[in-house]
């Protein structure tokens, strides 16, 4: 756990070592401040876990700062750092609600290894009171805490009333695994670090039998009891008990019918081969999922359920609550998202989302269906017209085009003609039949695309093999050794590649090396570039050179590494400078690679 941690002083040099050494001796997150204007500005903007101010500062100093604070009910626990060992500001900075105070000495070492140790205690404290009072003030049913040894520690009013205590003081440290009321088998589990939930008629006369407190009531209860181990550090505690309890007396017959149904809906929901979450629809949180989604996710159910959908779902978080926002008023009840698993794999699905109200409150229970197989097969439907398309272009548009040339060229060169004439028109022909020829090739491999599912490929390993099979001895090809990129394509990715490099040795000019490298992108794709120290391409060709042009012999090579990149969601662009040599850059989408 790492705690966040707000310091102030005007000193930017104590600011700066202050922050080295508190995040070397503890585990925290410091951000610093010269002036307690800023840091206000700052907590406005971030949380954070604790505060840690100096005493005297100019135009506001340290009390000051607390002051304001405490007056507007902010509990964030606050730490004084004092040159003056006197104990009249020590007074003054605990009446002013100050947590810990700390008089600086000669040694910072020495006094930050003191502060690391107080702080987390001190943090843990605070967040433990706050979240005790809150439920306690809070909730309408009886609530009590336990230390770890079962000893009761705080109770709330609704409790009292509950159980017709007048004085809490005759139940101080009541043990509760001695509660005759608890059951054998739940006490059981409890003591074993379960959480248990049970039923019970609340027996007063066992109360008084065995002398366990004083209590004004007589007779049964019927109560719904919840115990649950916490692990919240508390003053003076590690660990313990959270027990909720709630009177069922006049409620127990409807309650019992509400269990019922709601078991029949846990065993649908647990049951079911289905994906299945609940969702809160105001934050997003995942309160439920049933094992065909832990299973699907790879994910426990207890990572899921501390979870927001937001971890899941691939589009921003703005998206993700406008969708959300429209099944919640049925307005749209199914959606089609990406999903990203637990392995990072990227998933597409069919979401179907609705409002159910689950414990009173309104939830959307979500049924999510894989549809990545069938999304490959629309795409390679897609795919497939596509490739008819070009193919029927290139055989029935450009070869009769070179056809017709080539005719017209060996009837000229059959006529009464020069010898030079004839020669002439020959040379014509065998350049019209290399571009026939040509056509022919590009219609072999493009035929291929697409035609085989898309694989993994280490990209060392795709330049290694593209690079035995160029003539590159006069060039040196380089790429980064210290991870491994493997990324998912179709498995025509090594003609991408050597395509690449044979064009960048063959009108490079004097290409001596080429280099491939990757880095991370903000938007969590990553770049593959490849470039080399020749000639470049000039600007006004960057736009054409991945381009089919119908009826001329220019740019099939990048155009089908283009086409092929594109199978993944793969794209490619030339980046590089005119004069300083060539650079393709390949954008690959998150899902599609992996870092090893």
């Amino acid at each position: 756990m790492i705690y966040s941690l707000l310091f102030v002083d005007d000193d930017s040099e104590i600011c700066s070592i202050s922050r080295a050494f508190l995040e070397k001796t503890g585990p925290f997150k410091v951000t610093t401040s010269d002036t307690v204007k800023r840091a206000q500005r700052l907590l406005k903007k971030s949380h954070y876990d604790a505060i840690i101010s100096d005493f005297e500062m100019p135009v506001t100093d340290g009390l000051s700062f607390l002051r304001t604070l405490r007056s507007k009910g902010n509990k964030i626990p606050f730490v004084i750092l004092t040159g003056k060992g006197n104990d009249q500001v020590i007074i003054e900075a605990l009446n002013s609600g100050a947590d810990l105070y700390f008089v600086k000495t000669d040694s910072p070492s020495d006094l930050f290894h003191q502060l690391s140790e107080k702080l987390v205690p001190l943090i843990k404290s605070k967040q433990a009171e706050v979240i005790f009072h809150d439920i306690s003030t809070q909730s309408p049913i009886a609530i009590e805490l336990y230390n770890s040894d079962g000893k009761l520690l705080q109770v709330n009013e609704a409790c009292l009333d509950l159980f017709g205590v007048v004085n809490p003081k005759e139940i101080a440290m009541f043990d509760l695994f001695l509660d005759p009321n608890i059951p054998k088998d739940a006490l059981q589990r409890l003591k074993s670090g379960e959480k248990i939930d049970y039923f019970i008629h609340f027996d007063f006369d066992l109360v008084k039998q065995h002398k366990l407190y004083k209590t004004t009531k007589s007779g049964q209860i019927d109560i719904h009891v919840q115990i649950t181990p916490i692990s919240l550090s508390f003053p003076d505690i590690t660990g313990g008990y959270l027990v909720q309890i709630q009177d069922l007396t006049d409620q127990r017959r409807s309650e019992v019918a509400l269990k019922s149904s709601e078991e029949r809906y846990r065993s649908i929901f647990s049951n079911s081969h289905s994906v299945m979450l609940i969702i809160n629809p105001e934050t997003g949180a995942i309160l439920d999922a049933n094992p065909a989604a832990c299973s699907y996710y790879g994910y426990t159910h207890d990572e899921l359920t501390h979870m927001d959908i937001t971890r899941i779902n691939s589009l921003s978080r703005d998206e993700i609550f406008q969708e959300m926002d429209r099944a919640r008023k049925e307005e749209r009840n199914y959606f089609y998202f990406r999903h990203r698993l637990a392995s990072g794999e990227i998933r597409e699905v069919e979401v179907h989302s609705g409002p159910i109200a689950l414990d009173g409150e309104q939830v959307l229970y979500s049924i999510i269906h894989d549809i990545t197989d069938k999304k490959r097969v629309e795409d390679a439907l897609v795919t497939a017209n596509k490739k008819l398309n070009m193919l029927s272009s290139i055989t029935r548009h450009d070869i009769l085009n070179v056809l017709t040339a080539l005719t017209g060229y060996l009837e000229f060169a059959g006529t009464e003609t020069s010898l030079e004439e004839a020669r002439m028109f020959i040379l014509k022909s065998q350049v019209a039949a290399r571009s026939i020829r040509h056509h022919i090739e590009f219609t072999r491999d493009y035929q291929d695309l697409g035609s085989k599912e898309p694989v993994w490929h280490d990209i060392r390993a795709v330049l290694k093999n593209s690079a035995a099979l160029v003539n590159t001895r006069q060039v040196s090809i380089e790429f980064d050794t210290d991870t491994r990129l493997v990324v998912l394509a179709d498995p025509l990715l090594l003609k991408v590649i050597y395509n690449l490099m044979e064009n960048a040795i063959r009108h490079g000019g004097k290409v001596t090396r080429i280099t491939s490298y990757w880095n991370r992108n903000s938007d969590h794709s990553v770049s593959w570039i490849i470039e080399d120290d020749g000639v470049g391409i000039p600007p006004s060709m960057k736009k054409h050179i991945f381009a089919r042009e119908v009826g001329k012999n220019t740019g099939l090579g990048l155009f089908l590494a283009r086409e092929i990149l594109a199978i993944t969601g793969i794209t490619i662009e030339e980046t590089g400078t005119e004069g300083k040599g060539a650079q393709f850059t390949m954008t690959i989408p998150e899902g599609k690679f992996r870092i090893e």
